[in-house]
């Protein structure tokens, strides 16, 4: 019966900044490594991405494209499942179901998050038509009540943005190395930015403000910055969960880490 790993990650006690330097460099370096293949991911990403914008706005849903955005962010990390795989080597992803799996729960929390900003608005401005993008964006920063939708919005916003990088950060990595359950990934995802919650707020400020950076180029950007992010957090995930060795595991190896000691 093969041996599972439900091993913590480790406390990193080095300066914040410098260890997520450590994670982007060696991101780059593996999208200079694999330069097709990242810009191929990154521009499909991109073509999504617009398809998905004129769809909203040929079906006069364009009011709902902030509030997507912020959905796609939580969602986002099960799309980087393949670059996960070319920066650990692997040749097979070891738990394809539970990505499904988080990738399913990560979409609840979309949903959820959609939703709640569509309540917002019903109760700040009531049953009031949607009269275009540009004229609600405006009203959103001219007005005050707009002003209290913003921060409110924001702040139940952040609440789900802060959950679903807590469970999924290292969960996804985590599922492509490990044949584990899903929720025991989440689990240990959460336990890691817990741990280490310094280090990983400002590695969750960093990756949204790469990614804000590559949505004002209007998604040219995130050519580059979606895979260079899904690299470095395979890279984030060894670090913590693998000391940063970079080991691969032999075929047929029973080799597993239990927290403190080996087998």
């Amino acid at each position: 019966m093969a041996n599972i790993d439900y091993s913590r990650a480790r406390i990193i006690s080095d300066p914040a900044p410098a260890t997520i330097v450590r994670w982007l460099v060696a991101g780059w370096r593996d999208f200079c490594l694999n330069r097709t293949y990242s810009l191929l991911y990154g521009g499909g990403l991109v073509l999504f991405g617009w398809a998905l914008i004129l769809l909203l706005f040929r079906n006069g849903l364009a009011w709902a494209l902030l509030p997507m955005l912020a959905g796609g962010v939580l969602v986002g990390p099960v799309v980087t499942v393949g670059l996960y795989r070319v920066a650990s080597g692997k040749t097979r992803v070891a738990a394809k179901g539970q990505i499904t799996l988080v990738g399913i729960i990560l979409m609840v929390f979309a949903m959820a998050w959609i939703r709640a900003a569509t309540i917002l608005f019903a109760i700040v401005y009531g049953l009031k038509p949607f009269e275009g993008f540009v004229a609600t964006l405006s009203l959103l920063l001219s007005t005050s009540s707009g002003w209290v939708l913003l921060v409110s919005g924001t702040l139940v916003g952040g609440l789900f943005a802060a959950l679903g990088f807590a469970v999924s950060a290292f969960s996804l990595p985590m599922l492509v190395e490990r044949d584990i359950d899903g929720f025991s990934a989440m689990g240990l995802s959460f336990n890691a930015t817990t741990q280490n919650f310094r280090l990983t707020v400002l590695w969750g400020m960093t990756i949204a403000a790469l990614t804000a950076l590559g949505i004002l180029t209007g998604f040219l950007g995130l050519v580059i910055i979606f895979p260079l992010l899904g690299y470095a957090t395979w890279h984030a995930y060894d670090d913590l969960f693998r000391q940063g060795g970079g080991a691969k595991p032999q075929p047929g190896s029973e080799h597993v880490r239990i927290v403190g000691e080996e087998v």
